[in-house]
């Protein structure tokens, strides 16, 4: 049986990088499809700017989210937390994980709901999976670079992962514009695509557990 097939729907191509070495890793599968859809890595440096949360939630209120079904069993759609303090999301961020995690999927529902009515959600809601990092998706590679209570942090992500680079003597990522840079985050997470790297870094943070755990309910035979 083959495995499933994904389409991503993330704030920027970097989140896609990640994602998909994480879907890989999952499935231990190099060749699992999994296809940008917002935004398009194959677009225009100025089309790939067209990222942020503010695009996601717009994706998923418009026709081109039914439509992604066509070519793909699964949707993945990822969002970072850490400015959803904003309108029209208002979360206290002072929240638990799980806490976040929960109001955030239920935003997503309750908008595609609004947008499509139930019946698309009685239809298609199995079929999406969500990727909520708490508070950045940067988050989740720290257990690739620390081995202390670091690894389970979600504030400063960015800039604990560029200390740990700082000090290895290798390049930092650019914090104003990360989305330059998705085949450095391929590189740097690459370490996914094995399964006994993954399954024991997303133990030690608590967003990236709830990712995996979702995935190995949908898919049992996936780990």
């Amino acid at each position: 049986m083959s495995n499933p097939t994904f389409g991503l729907i993330s704030e920027g191509p970097t989140d896609q990088r990640v994602l998909k070495n994480i879907l890989i890793g999952f499935f231990n599968d190099p060749d699992l499809t999994v296809r940008p859809l917002q935004p398009l890595l194959d677009a225009t440096d100025a089309a790939q700017r067209q990222g942020g949360w503010t695009q996601v939630l717009a994706y998923c209120r418009s026709s081109r989210l039914p439509a992604a079904f066509d070519q793909n069993e699964y949707l993945v759609i990822q969002i970072d937390t850490d400015r959803l303090n904003e309108k029209p999301f208002n979360l206290d961020l002072s929240q638990s994980v799980e806490t976040i995690v929960y109001q955030v999927v239920e935003k997503f529902v309750t908008t595609m709901q609004e947008a499509f009515g139930s019946d698309f959600l009685t239809n298609y809601q199995p079929r999406l999976l969500f990727a909520v990092a708490v508070n950045q998706i940067e988050c989740w590679l720290l257990p690739l670079f620390y081995k202390d209570k670091t690894a389970a942090a979600t504030q400063n992500c960015l800039y604990k992962i560029n200390q740990y680079l700082g000090k290895k003597k290798e390049q930092p990522i650019n914090p104003d514009n990360k989305n330059a840079s998705p085949k450095y985050y391929d590189q740097l997470t690459r370490p996914f695509l094995r399964p006994k790297m993954l399954f024991p870094a997303a133990e030690k943070n608590a967003s990236f557990k709830i990712f995996i755990e979702k995935l190995r309910t949908q898919f049992s035979e996936g780990h």
